[in-house]
């Protein structure tokens, strides 16, 4: 006997039972989104209406109503300078932005794609997270494209996806940081960084032993900290570093430069006199620290306005931004660099 129609959507779990497809693809097709082969659309839809519920909008009525956001966290204010320049861009496309906070890791951030894949957002933008790290297991990744979820990734490692991938350069700013601090003098130069299984931090190094091999300067394990992205973080690997008598320092994000800052200070050292520090990130704060901080600089607007529209374009069905971007950072020479002491 055939049930009367209702309002009320069915569970996706049982819909997707019924059908024998997944939830996310259930999703896609009650809330109008395309990317859904016309058979498995049928099988749907001959699902819901076994369960009672037939109103089901054309594909494409619904268009980039919303994009979810996966971020590892907000306290490091790199991560709510890129949130805002993508959400704001994507204003431009019709499309909010909804943000989710990966707190415990890769796990975190699997249980926000299940649960923004069934969910009405038309797309994820995917800050960091698994393929950040390595080693890397893109089996979460490959499921949304399996299941034709419109995806970006950023500020991760190249990995061997069909999505747009977006990223800043390291390995670039560990170089132009060498040569602003050779250009001053410095021949004991060490990098703080996070924990080596990021692949930023392997990048790091390898464009600071690159340039230092340019220039016939040492390197070695001695001229690396590994330690975490925070200020307290930065103060314990800098005093490391200051203990093997570096004069100079290149961070790997702004707040372990702070950091590295106040360590100094606490050894009765001066900024820049005995210990120049740079910075990488170039987030707002960096202009009024106190001293202002030299940093490497992301180009948060230009890297926001590409994600935004490479998203906006896979939700649409376009392909044109499937391919791997990498953003030159710039140098904001400040008051926390200084001439190599005698």
């Amino acid at each position: 006997m055939d049930q009367p129609a209702t309002s009320r959507r069915p569970p996706l779990r049982d819909v997707a039972a019924l059908a024998h497809v997944s939830e996310p693809t259930v999703s896609r097709v009650l809330n109008g989104r395309s990317g859904v082969a016309s058979a498995t659309r049928t099988r749907v839809l001959a699902a819901l209406a076994e369960l009672g519920f037939t109103d089901v909008p054309e594909p494409g009525r619904i268009r980039r109503g919303a994009v979810g956001i996966v971020s590892p966290e907000l306290t490091n204010p790199v991560f709510p300078r890129l949130i805002h320049e993508i959400a704001e861009h994507l204003a431009h496309h019709g499309t909010v932005a909804t943000v989710g906070v990966a707190a415990s890791g890769l796990a975190g951030e699997d249980r926000y794609l299940t649960e923004f894949a069934q969910t009405a957002v038309d797309g994820l933008v995917l800050i960091g997270g698994a393929h950040a790290e390595q080693p890397v297991d893109l089996g979460s990744y490959r499921r949304l494209i399996d299941e034709r979820a419109p995806l970006v990734l950023v500020n991760g490692a190249p990995v061997d996806l069909p999505v747009p991938q977006v990223r800043c350069d390291e390995a670039r700013a560990a170089e132009r940081a060498t040569d602003h601090l050779v250009s001053l003098g410095h021949e004991r130069i060490g990098c703080l960084l996070g924990p080596a299984r990021y692949h930023a931090t392997t990048r790091f190094i390898d464009g600071f032993e690159r340039a230092a091999d340019r220039h016939g300067l040492a390197t070695g394990p001695e001229h690396v900290a590994e330690s975490v992205f925070t200020r307290e973080g930065g103060r314990a690997g800098a005093t490391r570093l200051l203990d093997r008598g570096m004069t100079a320092v290149i961070c790997g994000n702004d707040l372990m430069a702070l950091g590295a800052v106040a360590a100094a200070r606490a050894a009765g050292l001066s900024v820049p006199d005995d210990l120049s520090v740079v910075g990488y990130d170039g987030t707002d704060f960096t202009a009024t620290s106190d001293p202002p901080l030299t940093t490497m600089r992301q180009p948060f607007a230009q890297m926001g306005a590409l994600v935004a529209d490479a998203i906006a374009a896979e939700i649409d069905g376009n392909d044109r931004y499937r391919d791997s971007y990498v953003f030159t950072p710039e140098l904001l020479a400040r008051n926390t660099t200084g001439p190599a002491p005698r």
